[in-house]
């Protein structure tokens, strides 16, 4: 029986029944790290508004007919048709007649608890070969590793628990005056490559031939829309620019705007080459797993009643008391977790409400209360203590839920 997802949002008359969250405001020092960043950025617009780089002109009508050259039928609006058709076609049965699929959400060094997860989860033995696994944000660094499964856990967890996760903050000092994005986006760049290898390409293209799909979303600043790419179809294109653009556009998915510059990814439309700008997927949703297509179609092509839907939240649903001081910086700092915590309870409702229409499972699992929620505290002690918390919620049996609770 599907789980009321819904109904344990809502309390009584329909509202929302979560608590903001908790926040000791007294000083920008004293602002968490992801506030700080945002509130740095304010600051730079207002100091360095000429400072504008250059970028070439396209048109509308270029822009919707473009691809990244040499690659056809990699990406999709969230909105499309041909998007739902992808993932109808992936929600197959297996030999076991099961259908499963992953959604990993955003949260910056939060995917470390997610990590820990997915590590915990597939050292048991236990973690469903899914037939799509989707990652917006951070979720998108963790994804082609869900995706792999089992030999690949170990990469995963080195990639976020070992030296160069602790250094994706690299202050620009006085040149993000002049640059998009207030920490240089250079160690995140490396991070990825040094993963996004030949070896990672062939295995994703492996499964991309079986049926699997790998799906990442980014959002496109140039049309304010999420767009969807498919790995498995540019890894199965193979070869150095294959691996590059599958590099670029998880770069670009966890690029959070105005904290690292946006990604330029070449495209050509109507023989015009040009560049779109991608920045993080979660600035359009906070975790990417049924399309409004598929939403608002009256009859899928598939039964998901037997589809179950895993969501990984690399945050915590359920906030926590305390009183906002009266100050600007404060205020503006409160303002941007409540919108994004907004935002992340509104892609639950929606999903289980999809899931309650048409009969699935979804089941979720998001930090723990006892832990801290801070998505720019890439501090080893941060990120080892959501990790060891990830596999702890699998090992307890205490990490999926079926049902939101009020307090």
């Amino acid at each position: 029986m599907a789980p009321d997802g819904l109904d344990a949002l809502q309390g009584p008359g329909g509202h929302a029944s979560l608590r903001s969250m908790s926040f000791r405001p007294s000083a920008c020092l004293c602002l968490r790290p992801l506030q700080r960043a945002l509130l740095i950025a304010a600051g730079l617009l207002s100091l360095a508004g000429c400072a504008t780089l250059p970028r070439e002109g396209f048109t509308a009508a270029e822009q919707a007919v473009a691809s990244p050259a040499g690659f056809t039928n990699v990406r999709f609006s969230e909105n499309s048709p041909q998007l739902a058709a992808v993932i109808e076609t992936a929600l197959q049965p297996d030999s076991q007649g099961d259908i499963t699929a992953l959604a990993l959400s955003g949260g910056g060094a939060n995917g470390a608890f997610g990590a820990g997860v997915l590590y915990a989860w597939t050292e048991s033995g236990t973690m469903p070969p899914f037939q799509l696994v989707t990652g917006v944000s951070t979720g998108a660094l963790t994804a082609p590793f869900a995706f792999l499964g089992k030999g690949w856990e170990e990469r995963m967890r080195r990639s976020y628990t070992e030296g160069p996760v602790y250094h994706l903050l690299k202050a620009k000092g006085l040149y993000s005056l002049l640059t998009p994005g207030v920490f240089s986006r250079a160690p995140l760049d490396d991070l990825v490559a040094s993963y996004v290898t030949d070896d990672l390409m062939r295995a994703v293209a492996a499964e991309h031939a079986r049926g699997r799909r790998l799906l990442v979303a980014t959002t496109n600043l140039d049309t304010e829309q999420l767009i969807v790419w498919d790995m498995g179809a540019i890894a199965s294109h193979g070869g150095s620019e294959a691996r590059k653009l599958f590099a670029q556009v998880l770069v670009a998915s966890a690029s959070v705007p105005g904290v690292f510059q946006p990604s330029l990814i070449p495209v050509e439309g109507n023989g015009h080459a040009f560049s779109e700008m991608h920045v993080d997927g979660q600035t359009e949703s906070a975790f990417f797993a049924v399309p409004p297509a598929l939403v608002l179609a009256h009859a899928p092509d598939i039964s998901m009643s037997k589809v179950r839907y895993f969501v990984i939240i690399n945050g915590q649903l359920e906030g926590r008391f305390a009183v906002t001081k009266r100050s600007s910086l404060p205020i503006l700092a409160r303002s941007f977790d409540t919108a994004a915590r907004a935002s992340l309870r509104q892609t639950v409702i929606s999903t289980s409400e999809f899931c309650r229409a048409h009969g699935c499972q979804m089941r979720f699992t998001d930090i723990p209360a006892a832990e801290k929620d801070d998505p720019l505290d890439f501090s080893p002690t941060h990120v080892k203590s959501l990790f060891k918390a990830g596999m702890e919620a699998v090992r307890q049996g205490t990490a999926w839920q079926t049902r939101i609770l009020a307090p």
